[in-house]
């Protein structure tokens, strides 16, 4: 397989992923327009369940075609790696950056809609902010199972990799301006709350190749998709010709996903942590939260991984 035909893969395993989302967004969204004003919380409880549902699929397929597209950009570039089977419900079913558990976080929107109608805002609009809010649940729960199989692979390689980031067609600014980047393989992934960017397993050469110019990629884009994406002023200033990376303040916003608390994210605990490590008694620790504790040692990184359940 040509570098071309390795990058032209990419781009297909970040539109099925897109695919995905969207098609757990549109099943979420259907639920959640059903929730009754007079009851926000305990309707929904009612609800999600064809959200978790349309979530979970998403997931799960999303952390096969990562697997099969990793595993071929992988093998196309020699690179030797263990594939233990991975456990798909330590990913599936949960909120991957932080472990928490995926219907735990969903019934955190109606509590936070329901906050809202108490500080004054009227139900339709809080639902609706409820609604945007859903939306970028969904994107990150997808986008993290997919970045969590993409590391896990990653960490199994036997030899110095990396990965490039890969952006969505139209993505926002910060996204727009890391595309084609190229970072460690044990680098955390930046994102920010509605991030759907993945990562590529690279070795130098296809690297270089699938490297991004973000003046190119700004002037190839419509004058009114410039001014949607970078804001008006912002466009104009970089067609003046000011520093794209100045006008953009790409970690804006941005973090790598990690540590999560039995009850962390509010003063309800909406967000509880998934309870099994794959043996009683442990939590069961995020996927970049181990390797953040890894150090960079690949070894220990799998054997963490093994300990908290991630491999069959």
């Amino acid at each position: 397989m040509s570098t071309q035909e390795l990058i032209r893969s990419a781009n297909a395993h970040k539109r099925r992923t897109d695919t995905l989302t969207r098609a757990a967004f549109v099943r979420s969204a259907a639920a959640w327009r059903n929730v009754n004003p007079a009851s926000i919380v305990e309707s929904w409880q009612i609800l999600m369940g064809t959200a978790v549902t349309a979530i979970v699929l998403a997931q799960r397929d999303a952390m096969t075609t990562t697997e099969n597209t990793t595993t071929t950009a992988l093998t196309e570039q020699g690179i030797d790696f263990d594939a233990a089977p991975l456990r798909a419900d330590a990913i599936a079913g949960t909120m991957p950056g932080t472990s928490a558990a995926l219907d735990s976080a969903l019934a955190g929107v109606a509590f936070h809609t329901l906050d809202r109608v108490g500080s004054g805002v009227v139900p339709s609009l809080a639902l609706q902010q409820g609604l945007v809010e859903l939306s970028a649940l969904v994107q990150v729960a997808v986008a993290d199972a997919a970045r969590a199989t993409a590391t896990i692979r990653l960490g199994q390689t036997k030899q110095k990799v990396s990965y490039v980031r890969v952006a969505s067609a139209g993505c926002c600014a910060r996204c727009a301006v890391l595309a084609g980047r190229t970072y460690a393989w044990n680098s955390g992934f930046l994102r920010h709350p509605r991030c759907r960017c993945l990562h590529f397993p690279t070795t130098t050469q296809v690297a270089s190749a699938m490297a991004v110019d973000p003046y190119e990629q700004f002037e190839a884009l419509p004058t009114a998709e410039q001014d949607r994406i970078y804001t008006k002023s912002g466009a104009e200033a970089i067609r003046q010709g000011a520093d794209i990376n100045q006008v953009v303040n790409a970690r804006r916003g941005m973090s790598a996903s990690g540590r999560f608390t039995n009850e962390g994210q509010s003063r309800r605990g909406y967000y509880r942590q998934a309870s099994t490590a794959g043996r009683a008694g442990k939590r069961r620790l995020s996927v970049d939260e181990l390797l953040r504790r890894s150090n960079g040692d690949k070894a220990k990184f799998v054997d963490l991984l093994t300990e908290y359940g991630y491999f069959v």
